[in-house]
């Protein structure tokens, strides 16, 4: 077998031959040439017979035998009947504007989904800016297009990076579980953007919001879907009153008698564990509270109410009503679960003062 053939079958790339291979140092080029004679502009997708110029170039390839590959050969430039613009044709190997074969770039945005942009750098003998280039462009060319049709359930939540100095806002649709928006920022003005990207006759469509308790995602979303009802995600809501009762439990240690607080020493993490994941010492701990402090096994008591009404409460009482918290279709009213928070508050601003009678 001819060593071109055999390279042929190797690369299995379309719309090129191999005619020739040398080395230069520790690099592998192989010499191509193409098997089409059209160009085709990179914008509009027009095909011309006649050139304005070309020039050799070359794009770097998978690795061969632990070898940098590189395939060389001549690139033509065209004028566009369409675009009215002089452009570098658009070839089957490589995406436009790009110095690495496709195959190349689809390891880089693989490795990048599981990786941070340093580690893909390193691994791939690459610099850091061109792994990001990479990704972009490969989230332009494979994002569905249809994906903010028929949007009827969304998710929005922010991620921090560079150690919450930066912060990105995504949205999910919740009927495909896809990502389906990102933008930097955590702003009200940010969420704006997705909607305004969005345009009025898709926002008509939109029934549900779901999103942590931020102030500027609600005002967005008041502000551009008055229609559509807000749902807390039931993680910060559950936070909400595991922080009411930890206020409970901290104006209970300032207020009461030493020998009436020796029944809560150690008793943080035995109130903020979910009943079922309690081992031996930690039910003793709880029995003790229940018999020494009335005010803080009611805040106790409720703060698992709360987390029952939010984890049980069946499909059709969850979807009633214009705001809600949890999951959409899932969890419950928020007239429900907030008034469990409301409630673990007011045993702080009452409960605590009163004196630890046994139960």
């Amino acid at each position: 077998m001819r060593v071109q053939t055999f390279l042929n079958r190797l690369l299995h790339l379309p719309g090129l031959w191999v005619q020739g291979v040398r080395f230069e140092g520790d690099r592998l080029i192989i010499s191509i040439r193409r098997r089409f004679r059209l160009l085709t502009c990179p914008v509009c997708g027009a095909q011309v017979r006649g050139r304005f110029g070309q020039k050799v170039r070359q794009w770097r390839h998978l690795a061969l035998w632990g070898l940098p590959t590189y395939l060389e050969g001549a690139i033509r430039r065209l004028r566009c009947p369409r675009c009215r613009r002089v452009r570098t044709e658009q070839v089957p190997w490589a995406r436009h504007d790009s110095d690495f074969t496709r195959p190349f770039e689809d390891v880089v945005a693989a490795l990048t989904q599981r990786l941070n942009q340093s580690a893909v750098a390193k691994m791939t003998g690459i610099a850091w800016p061109t792994v990001g280039n990479i990704a972009r462009r490969l989230v332009q060319e494979k994002l569905d297009p249809n994906r903010f049709d028929n949007l009827r359930r969304i998710g929005v939540d922010e991620i921090s990076y560079r150690r919450h100095h930066k912060y990105l806002t995504v949205v999910v649709d919740h009927d495909t579980g896809g990502v389906i928006w990102a933008a930097e920022g955590k702003s009200s003005k940010t969420l704006h953007r997705f909607f305004e990207l969005l345009g009025p006759e898709r926002l008509k469509t939109l029934e549900v919001v779901s999103m942590d308790m931020s102030a500027a995602y609600q005002k967005a979303v008041r502000e551009a879907l008055p229609h559509a009802d807000i749902v807390f995600d039931r993680f910060h809501v559950a936070r909400l009153a595991q922080q009411a009762l930890e206020e409970v439990r901290r104006d209970q240690m300032r207020e009461l008698e030493a020998e009436e607080r020796r029944p809560l020493k150690g008793s943080r993490w035995a109130l903020l564990k979910r009943s079922d994941t309690l081992n031996e010492d930690d039910v003793v701990k709880i029995s003790q509270i229940q018999q020494f402090n009335r005010p803080l096994y009611r805040a106790y008591l409720l703060d698992e109410s709360f987390l029952e009404i939010s984890l049980t409460l069946p499909p059709p009482q969850a979807r009633a009503g214009r705001s809600r918290a949890g999951f959409p279709g899932r969890a419950g009213p928020a007239s429900s679960l907030l008034s469990a928070s409301l409630a673990l508050y007011a045993i702080t601003s009452t409960g605590s003062s009163a004196s630890s009678t046994p139960a």
